[in-house]
């Protein structure tokens, strides 16, 4: 991909080459971006996309790593990271939030307002751009469930605001199409006390912790739940428990996780992807679709 930095002239932000994007992943796995840019407003988002329309570069944005699978020769692209838009305000029984604030930060937001609804969502490593584009969410809510309206940039770099009736969600998918999310506004609702909400949570986070492994690397579930089923018991039932490729292995504790035990390869994990897809299907005559989504392929 060829580009000139002369292109962004007035842009307000960062520009760089090469920068890893490892580091940058839950999975701690994956090569270099091209072009790498932080935008300091949804103005100099816009400006990016408008760049990119006109001068036929493919874009990408980087949220906060999480269902993220990077090619170890990295990424051709313009890669948009968001993470300096952190702002969340309170407006009534509404939330606003920046796309690169992060769920754990709307969550406490949330609490300290006494505004319930979001507690489904802890602990979930995502930031709010991601969680909307990929309608992060557990078995008792998604991200969708209390949206109001979006602010986005269009791939043109035209600056929209989407009502919720505009929008049409599916399962772990935000259907949004070609847009950079600057903003989201979560309708929720009061009368509970912060205490009650922080116990919910707490209670919450204590399943997941019970059950996920949460503090080893990994891209999050690597497939969708296939109707009326869990992508983790049809991996478990086929024995792949355990199962690993390298230091690449099927977490022990959920068997749609993959955790990265130290020095992995997105190759690995695409081996073992095909792997477990292979011998899901001969066991139990379900392909598996993915969740993690791949960049640099």
């Amino acid at each position: 991909m060829e580009w000139s930095k002369r292109w962004f002239e007035g842009f307000k932000g960062v520009i760089r080459e090469g920068v890893p994007l490892a580091p940058k992943s839950h999975i701690r796995i994956g090569g270099p971006a091209r072009v790498y840019v932080e935008p300091w407003a949804e103005e100099d988002a816009a400006l990016v996309l408008r760049v990119c329309s006109e001068q036929g570069l493919p874009w990408v944005v980087l949220g906060g790593g999480s269902n993220l699978l990077i090619s170890d020769e990295g990424v051709d692209a313009v890669v948009i990271a968001i993470e300096a838009w952190q702002r969340v305000v309170k407006d009534g029984n509404k939330l606003v939030a920046a796309a690169g604030a992060s769920l754990p930060s709307l969550l406490r937001h949330a609490k300290d307002a006494q505004l319930a609804g979001l507690e489904c969502l802890i602990g979930i490593p995502a930031q709010v751009g991601g969680a909307v584009a990929m309608n992060a969410g557990t078995a008792t809510g998604e991200t969708f469930d209390r949206i109001t309206s979006l602010r986005v940039v269009d791939a043109s770099g035209a600056l929209h605001t989407l009502e919720r009736d505009q929008l049409a969600p599916t399962y772990r998918n935000g259907q949004l199409g070609d847009v950079l999310v600057t903003t989201a506004t979560f309708e929720l609702e009061s009368g509970k006390s912060a205490q009650a909400i922080q116990d919910a949570m707490k209670e919450q986070l204590q399943k997941r912790n019970a059950t996920q492994p949460v503090t080893e690397k990994s891209v999050g579930c690597i497939f969708k739940n296939p109707p009326g089923d869990a992508a983790g018991r049809l991996i478990q039932a086929a024995g792949l428990k355990g199962e690993a490729i390298g230091p690449i292995e099927v977490s022990t504790k959920h068997a749609n996780y993959f955790v990265n035990k130290g020095g992995g390869t997105a190759a690995q994990v695409l081996e073992l992807i095909d792997r477990v897809r292979g011998r899901v299907r001969e066991d139990s005559g379900i392909d598996l679709e993915l969740e993690v989504k791949l960049w640099g392929y």
